[in-house]
């Protein structure tokens, strides 16, 4: 499509592409401009529901002229492929501004301002939007806020209903044959419903109002209003429960704000704000009066800057499109979506470490227990090239983009995370970022119990296999997460003792013997655990801390343990290779464990590395070449590589 030119626009590149669409950034040839045009996907056009949701958008908000509304200059069709003619809009979605993390109350105010002013002109036009939430804001790099995707738009006359027996991931419908029909709204959006939506009773304007209030919430305290999990858990607190007061949460907030959220959350919409106007007028009163006054709120302790990068961070963000419906999208369109990008496949991809959001310093093991569980699980992956830990955990604390670490280390794809715990719950935050244009192939938010923390952690590492899946072709599905141990206490302790193990110090290798140790107390067939203890006591004695004589046997047997119970296991493959290699003399046998290490992971750069040294040390000099160029494109930072 780039350099094509349609009608009177010339195409100039692909911006990214949602569950509903192909955006592309374009020169208006007759007023020279640049505008957006977002194609239906071919597989959509006879999609009667498809077009008909797509026309819906173009028609709803064509019929809407506010600064804060993504304006919509016509709609086209070319070769049978109806598109749609947009603003040019430069910034990011209000999702991943947020990063989790409550927002200023003055940054808050201003966007919760323009918002309820592009609601109030929609509403005195009869238009309920009925799908607002942070990924259909968009705030351009002047800070103004742009309400995007009037696909779900109705007029207020129109009866709504959600159809019986929703699922997991099950979606609204629509009783009236007018009216669009689809299959498939995640969470996410579910999470912004207003009650009566949740009930499927009529809606007027006070829905968007309630869902306005569920954003605000999220920016004023980094949490969904209520809760992730499955569609019936998050109807019944939509319904039943509510929400712990933004200033419990945020102190810094003024009262005011806080009393506003709550009565947007009110579930008797009889007693939430009745329109968008009134709601506009209490938030003008709150921001005159913080302004005037020097409300502490307005100036709140200087959290880390929101990152603002580069333009195509998110797919179509910079379009005033895009993620929008492949976050939310059910995953059969997803993966039909998904399936467009395999001609730009992803071969490789870096895992960045995971970032403690609470600073909590008992809570680094677990963030660094994340990161290392996917990298081994994506390590699985044959046609994957997934960076070792030591080349990423080199950027652990430093403030780059995605793109800009993807690029330096030349992958396709990045995994950024961040991590925090209230009590016994952890709240992961995950994007997966594709490095040549920005844009997000996937994100999504975890609030789970630690002891859930194996299954979360194999969650994210499937979700990110089915996104990249379409690009992995003739592939069967590998085994992404292996339950080593189903004791969270025995997994905790692991995770600590490989957190000590990475610090490559004399005390941090017998602090991690220790968790080990304590480990495979807990669990006696922990295998991966066993694993951990002869990858200790190994590199105890070869960095010279001590005598190896006295650790290889100790190191033998916790290999040789580990392989008893799980012969699968590759790392316990490479630690007995390294005692056969150096305290056995037995390198045939030697030999045999580095191969069957590297059958088992192919993309383990300690495997290759270990082995071209191995053949070094053997004379095959051509050969360890080639094993230490293949560690080295695996883990390009490592020193000892």
């Amino acid at each position: 499509m780039v350099g094509k030119v349609i009608s009177h626009y010339r195409i100039e590149e692909r911006l990214g592409g949602g569950g509903m669409g192909v955006v592309y950034r374009a020169e208006d040839l007759r007023l020279g401009r640049n505008v957006a045009l977002k194609f239906l996907p071919p597989e959509m056009i006879r999609d009667h529901q498809a077009l008909e949701r797509f026309q819906r958008e173009a028609r709803a908000a064509s019929a809407l002229n506010h600064p804060n509304i993504c304006t919509i200059h016509e709609i086209d069709e070319s070769d049978g492929h109806p598109f749609i003619v947009m603003e040019f809009l430069d910034g990011h979605t209000l999702k991943h501004i947020m990063l989790g993390k409550p927002m200023p109350a003055a940054q808050i105010l201003e966007i919760a301002l323009q918002i309820a002013e592009a609601l109030e002109a929609a509403h005195e036009s009869g238009i309920v939007h009925r799908d607002l939430k942070p990924a259909n804001i968009f705030i351009n790099r002047r800070g103004q806020a742009k309400v995007l995707d009037f696909g779900l738009a109705k007029l207020v006359t129109k009866p709504y209903r959600i159809a019986e027996g929703v699922g997991a991931a099950a979606m609204p419908t629509v009783t009236d044959a007018e009216h669009l029909t689809t299959t498939g709204v995640a969470v996410g959006t579910v999470s912004y419903m207003s009650p009566e939506q949740a009930r499927g009773e009529e809606l007027d304007q006070r829905s968007d109002l309630f869902s306005l209030g569920a954003v605000l919430y999220e920016m004023a305290t980094g949490r969904l209003a209520f809760g992730l999990g499955t569609t019936a858990v998050v109807f019944e607190a939509i319904l039943n429960r509510t929400p712990t007061p933004v200033t419990r949460l945020n102190p810094d907030l003024p009262p005011d704000l806080g009393w506003i959220i709550a009565k947007l959350l009110e579930k008797d919409r009889r007693l939430r704000y009745q329109s968008a106007a009134e709601l506009r007028t209490d938030l003008k009163r709150v921001k005159r009066d913080t302004e005037s006054s020097g409300v502490p709120a307005l100036a709140t302790p200087d959290r880390r800057k929101i990152h603002w990068r580069s333009p195509k961070v998110i797919a179509g963000v910079s379009s005033a499109l895009l993620v929008l419906l492949l976050i939310v999208a059910p995953r059969s369109w997803r993966e039909r979506v998904l399936n467009g990008f395999a001609s730009s496949g992803i071969h490789s991809v870096a895992v960045l470490p995971f970032v403690n959001s609470g600073a909590d310093p008992n809570l680094e093991y677990l963030a660094d227990g994340v990161t290392d569980g996917i990298i081994s699980s994506l390590s699985r992956i044959p046609d994957l090239r997934v960076m070792a830990r030591s080349t990423v955990f080199s950027y652990k604390g430093r403030e780059l983009s995605a793109q800009k670490v993807g690029k330096d280390l030349k992958v396709d794809a990045v995994l950024s995370g961040r991590i925090a715990q209230r009590g016994d719950t952890l709240t992961i935050q995950t994007d997966l970022v594709r490095v040549a244009d920005g844009s997000e192939l996937w994100g999504e938010q975890y609030n789970r119990k630690v002891t859930d923390l194996l299954s979360v952690q194999e969650d994210i590492s499937k979700e990110i296999y089915d996104n990249l899946r379409p690009k992995l072709v003739n592939q069967e599905a590998p085994q992404l997460a292996k339950h080593y141990t189903e004791n969270p206490e025995a997994y905790q302790l692991y995770l600590q003792g490989l957190y000590y193990w990475n610090k490559w110090t004399e005390d941090g290798f017998n602090k991690a013997i220790l968790y080990f140790n304590q480990a495979v107390q807990r669990d006696p067939n922990y295998a991966l655990a066993y694993a951990g203890l002869a990858a200790a006591y190994n590199f105890l004695g070869d960095t010279g801390y001590v005598a190896s004589k006295q650790v290889r046997q100790d190191a033998k047997t916790a290999a040789m343990q580990a392989l008893k119970i799980d012969d699968m296991l590759p790392e316990a493959h490479i630690s007995l290779a390294l005692v056969r290699e150096a305290y056995d003399w037995d390198w045939p046998g030697a030999e045999t464990e580095f191969k069957r290490a590297l059958q088992l992971g192919p993309n383990s750069a300690t495997a290759h590395h270990w082995y071209g040294d191995f053949l070094m040390r053997s004379g095959r000099l051509e050969d360890a070449q080639a094993e230490l160029k293949k560690a080295q494109d695996l883990d390009p930072l490592s020193l000892p590589i």
